[in-house]
């Protein structure tokens, strides 16, 4: 081992556990961990001669219970969250370095039930939405708003929903909010794949089969644009389901629905799923902010490529341990005929001179192809200080949009969970390796603090 190798190490020793000394001093939020508490103060009773109705708080208030307005017809609930950050990076010569303070998420939501549980809706924002769209002109969509779904319940293990929301048809770790991760980002594969937020109708059910084992379908119609649909559909829409199975019966509490295995579940959990997905014409590179790019035939007809998505994913749970792991693959379709593209301004702009193959190839270019995989586990100790470990992988296509010029990841993660999963301080150190090194440097070193509270 090198001098400068030993002096990486140990200085990443040193921060480590300097870290863990200051921490060492204690589908959807909706369907995940509720207090056990669940009686409530009134603070306004309004009666009349035909209704009553009833405004209360909960009692022995915690950290993550928000505000509930409970009604003769059904309850409203306000929660908000925010997350601080700060991250550090440098290339693993140690010849510069970069630094950020920044509000990772600060989101407010609101949702409530109705008629007995059978109408369920949602409504959030995020109002540190950091995404700076690559579209100008008529191509625009609202980052800001994140959920704004109604939800039917014909039967309580059958749901059907309209409206945006994040879609079941991506990695597991979207099921998980951000701010019930059990490192302080998801894992790169996600970032390279997953649209997250549509526009669609979705239906999901709960199915009990051979005693406690349960399966789970899940299937959705979208735009395939992401939250640029707020403003238009460009052309046909993006079909997918999940089907997951669950051989050990429900987690406790839907643990299924966040990372770490708060709960110390008795008995192992296991769900293992599969997704597929088929977007009939790509507007973008994976689908999260439709019409950045649009081509046309000679008549200036659209007419885009299809993209497909497909994978598997695991989550295991068992006493404090738990274990995570996902693979993605995406190709893609390109249609013959395409003659030009318009651009930002809605203008046609014909192609000169271009082959067949070299239109396809451009086409292509500007879609996310290839690969990636996931594997991750993590601890928790009864003193609620976890740890966790991740190595993700990247493959792009020859013919690819760039989203794998770091293609190898490492991470570290500690966490101290002062109140549940409502309030707690992370720290991760991690290592990211270029897919084709440079002279300077092969990879960039990442350290990372957040801090999360959600009331």
């Amino acid at each position: 081992m090198s001098q400068i190798d030993k002096k990486l190490l140990f200085l990443m020793l040193i921060c480590f556990f300097l870290s863990l000394n200051a921490w060492a001093q204690d589908e959807d939020m909706q369907e995940s961990v509720q207090s056990e508490d669940t009686e409530y103060d009134s603070v306004i009773t309004k009666y009349d001669t035909e209704n009553s109705s009833l405004v209360r708080i909960k009692k022995n208030y915690k950290l993550g219970d928000g505000v509930t307005f409970i009604t003769k017809n059904g309850s409203f609930n306000i929660t908000q969250s925010l997350q601080t950050l700060y991250n550090m990076q440098t290339p693993d010569e140690f010849d510069s370095f970069s630094s950020q303070f920044r509000i990772r998420r600060a989101r407010m939501k609101m949702s409530g039930n109705a008629f007995d549980n059978k109408l369920y809706y949602r409504f959030r924002l995020n109002f540190a939405s950091n995404y700076q769209s690559a579209t100008s002109g008529a191509r625009s969509y609202n980052p800001v708003l994140q959920d704004a779904y109604i939800e039917y319940r014909p039967t309580p293990n059958q749901r059907i929903n309209f409206g945006l929301r994040a879609d079941y048809i991506d990695t597991r770790e979207i099921r998980f909010e951000g701010e019930v991760l059990g490192f302080v980002e998801r894992s790169a594969v996600p970032d390279a794949f997953d649209a997250i937020f549509d526009y669609g109708i979705r239906y999901t059910g709960t199915f009990r089969v051979f005693n406690k084992q349960l399966i789970k379908p899940y299937a959705s119609i979208t735009t395939g644009e992401g939250n640029a649909a707020l403003q238009q559909n460009y052309r046909g829409f993006k079909y997918g389901v999940r089907l997951d199975y669950l051989p050990f019966g429900e987690f406790t509490k839907s643990g299924e629905f966040y990372m770490e295995d708060m709960i110390r579940e008795p008995k192992p959990k296991l769900v293992f799923g599969g997704i597929y997905s088929y977007a009939d014409g790509a507007s973008s590179a994976k689908g999260t902010n439709g019409g950045r790019y649009i081509y046309g035939g000679t008549t200036e007809n659209i007419l885009l490529p299809d993209y497909i998505k497909y994978g598997v994913d695991y989550l295991f749970k068992y006493r404090g341990f738990y274990s995570l792991g996902s693979f993605v693959k995406t190709k893609a379709t390109v249609p013959s005929g395409i003659a030009g593209e318009f651009n930002l301004s809605g203008v046609f702009v014909p192609y000169k001179n271009e082959t067949p193959e070299q239109i396809q190839n451009k086409v292509l270019s500007r879609l996310n192809l290839g690969y990636g995989y996931n594997i991750q586990a993590g601890y928790l100790l009864p003193s609620d200080i976890s740890f966790g470990l991740r190595y993700s992988h990247l493959y792009q296509d020859q013919q690819s949009a760039s989203f794998a010029a770091l293609n190898n990841f490492y991470s570290i993660v500690a966490t101290k969970y002062f109140s549940g999963k409502s309030f707690k301080l992370q720290g991760e150190l991690g290592y990211q390796e270029y897919a084709e090194p440079t002279l300077l440097a092969n990879g960039s070193y990442l350290a990372q603090i957040m801090l999360t509270i959600v009331l």
